[in-house]
């Protein structure tokens, strides 16, 4: 898109507009990218304070002339400028890639009034999914609040007061940005009360359901309700939670426009027979999904997306080193990329990342990323603490490992669907990712 102003002092109200234009031309045009012209003497410098990594503003002034090479100079020193591989928080949209079947089942999931769980190691895109989903499913007749539950106490501080407030308030929020009101969810808001939960939350969903609309929640980082390393998950002493479980789960079976999704690293929530000193209410009634790492189609069309809109050109063997480095986990794959692009010349006209670019980084990168990984398996064998002496067996002595494993069936699904280990013809190894600690 190419946006003129004939003022002299270009205004951020003006920038807003010509984004809000760009999000709904009636052509699909670049998403991300828009030329401006102005005679302003500062267009340059304004647009670089407004312009962020998800919008580039390219300035195209008076001085710069009416030489072709000019425009192309201008082109490379902004578009270069960028590294869209490097992200540190959940994306959606143009910058969201792969998990397509996945997503696509989730959609089916909350269709048929399923509840999923959805797990998998930390930084591997779980968050990434849910704000995906509530992106390419949002309309006026669905609600999809999403709530972080890493910010509740952790056991043993009991979470239930917390966690209850937090379902309501993120429900009663929703709701009333539809012009709907339930008192029941804001009396509960404040003063928290598992018995009042399930009332509270069936008057709203009936309201909802009068005008035609469906409330799915969306509950992250599930881990923080069940960590098995502070406390018995199956026997503690902390029933009012498995009490607001089976009020979700109550809710969801006498409504027909109700559902859940959990997302977290384990998924003790769903497969332990007893929480907290109770039955489970969740036990085999929702469907476990894992998010593993990106497979080889999905990691080349991000590469070579993000790629594209950086003036890179990305080889095939620079593709084949990028997945055999990171294991195709999609925060490892993007960190690499990003230390490769970091290093390709900008004085050129043809940025090539080529597989010696990508291995000359690999050492220096592993270094960079070793304490993040160990974070990784340090967080899952809090959790997951059989699994993580399985790991270190397999590491040291993967005879004794394969023995083992005959009688770890549970524990070996884990490893392999957070994609930590594999199999082949009856031998296991360990996978990329924990190769890099």
């Amino acid at each position: 898109m190419f946006f003129y102003s004939p003022y002299r002092d270009l205004q951020a109200r003006t920038f807003k507009v010509a984004k809000d234009k760009l999000a709904n031309l009636p052509r699909e045009v670049t998403p991300d990218v828009a030329f401006f012209s102005s005679p302003d003497d500062r267009l340059t410098e304004r647009l670089k304070d407004w312009s962020r990594l998800q919008f580039l503003a390219i300035p195209l002034p008076a001085s710069l002339g009416e030489e072709p090479i000019a425009l192309i100079n201008q082109l490379r020193d902004h578009i270069y400028a960028r590294d869209l591989f490097y992200e540190t928080t959940p994306v959606s949209g143009d910058k969201f890639f792969g998990r397509a079947t996945l997503l696509q089942e989730l959609r089916d999931d909350i269709a048929n009034q399923r509840v999923s769980g959805l797990f998998g190691l930390r930084k591997s895109g779980k968050t990434s999914i849910l704000h995906e989903l509530r992106a390419s499913l949002a309309s006026d007749n669905l609600l999809l609040p999403f709530i972080d539950l890493e910010t509740l106490p952790s056991p043993p501080t009991d979470p239930t007061p917390d966690f209850v407030r937090e379902i309501s308030s993120r429900v009663s929020a929703a709701i009333s940005e539809h012009g709907i009101r339930c008192r029941e969810l804001e009396r509960v808001s404040k003063e928290p009360s598992v018995s009042a939960l399930k009332p509270a939350l069936d008057s709203a969903v009936q309201k909802l359901d009068r005008s035609g609309k469906t409330l799915v929640l969306l509950l992250d980082e599930i881990e923080y309700l069940t960590p098995s390393d502070q406390v018995d998950t199956q026997e503690a002493e902390f029933p009012a939670l498995a009490q607001a479980l089976a009020s979700l789960r109550a809710v969801a079976q006498s409504n027909p426009n109700f559902t859940f999704i959990l997302a977290g690293l384990t998924n003790h929530i769903l497969e332990n027979g007893r929480l907290y000193g109770r039955p489970n209410p969740l036990f085999s009634w929702a469907k476990a999904r894992y998010v593993g790492p990106l497979s080889r189609r999905d990691a080349d069309n991000l590469a070579t997306t993000l790629g594209a809109r950086m003036g890179i050109e990305i080889d095939k063997g620079a593709l084949n080193a990028l997945y055999e480095a990171s294991g195709g986990h999609a925060y490892l794959y993007r960190n690499l990329a990003s230390a490769v692009v970091g290093t390709l010349p900008m004085e050129t006209y043809r940025r090539i990342m080529r597989q010696p670019d990508v291995q000359y980084q690999l050492i220096p990168w592993k270094r960079g990323v070793a304490g993040n990984v160990e974070e990784m398996i340090n967080h899952l064998t809090r959790y997951y603490p059989t699994e993580g002496v399985l790991i270190e067996l397999l590491k040291d002595s993967p005879q004794d490992f394969a023995e083992i494993a005959q009688d770890e069936h549970k524990a070996i699904h884990h490893l392999s669907s957070l994609g930590l280990i594999s199999e082949d013809s009856g031998r296991f190894q360990v996978n990329v990712l924990l190769e890099l600690i």
